[in-house]
């Protein structure tokens, strides 16, 4: 699961700020970064797929119009 992977990234990150250990916090702060970006396009993909879906439903609904500007004399 991303979700429990980014917090437990989190905790680690935490443990090693408080080690003040530098290339442990860099190191842990990668893994950070690496198991948010799972999550980040995890997402993506999903909001694509949804997106997809959107389109190929919505040409339903679109109304293709035309007017025309109507003037009024007696003000």
């Amino acid at each position: 699961n991303d979700k429990e992977a980014i917090e437990t990234a989190i905790g680690e990150l935490e443990k090693a700020i408080k080690g003040n250990d530098k290339s442990e916090i860099e190191a842990k702060t990668q893994a950070l970064i690496q198991a948010s970006q799972k999550l980040m396009e995890a997402q993506q993909a999903k909001g694509q797929a949804g997106d997809a879906g959107q389109q190929a439903g919505g040409a339903d609904d679109v109304v293709d119009a035309e007017f025309e500007e109507v003037k009024d004399d007696k003000k």
